[in-house]
């Protein structure tokens, strides 16, 4: 999966340079595997990714991380230390067609939707957490590899 975050950081490496972001990989040798489709998660966090650089700040710090979670999945998370949101524009987030701030930011407001369709779709879920002032925790869940093998082989 790392491998996967920093093929998309690859595709944002005009927008990192331009805006002086740094992005760091917290515990970058314990990413557990996760099943999905590489293209499609590399999607995933190209969004992520160019979104907190762009709503992160004047000098983007952004942090990239995953954990196992004891139901099976593994969740993967961008923070950034931004403006926050307030609860009632975070339930908007993966609205299609939603654009939450002032800024102008080319686009036609349809990423966070896609990247919910696309985790969904894998059989994983997306989520945020934020708080104004704060900075804002994008996070996404897929199966854990170890999971569906161990489906496969009690299906026979």
């Amino acid at each position: 999966m790392i491998s996967v975050a920093k093929d998309a950081i690859g595709r944002l490496e005009m927008l990192i340079a331009e805006r002086h972001a740094e992005i760091i990989f917290l515990y970058p040798d314990a990413w557990p595997v996760a099943v999905g489709y590489a293209p499609w998660i590399e999607e995933v966090w190209a969004n992520y990714i160019s979104n907190a650089i762009k709503y992160g700040g004047e000098t983007p710090r952004i942090e990239l991380g995953a954990m196992r979670q004891d139901d099976g999945l593994i969740r993967f998370w961008v923070r950034d230390h931004g403006a926050g949101l307030p609860p009632e524009k975070q339930a908007q987030l993966f609205k299609p067609f939603m654009r939450l701030g002032n800024l102008r930011i080319q686009g036609h407001g349809l990423g966070l939707s896609i990247v919910q369709r696309i985790i969904n779709r894998l059989g994983g879920e997306v989520s945020v957490e934020s708080q104004v002032g704060q900075g804002s925790t994008f996070r996404f869940t897929l199966p854990i590899i170890t999971t569906i093998e161990s489906q496969k082989k009690s299906r026979g």
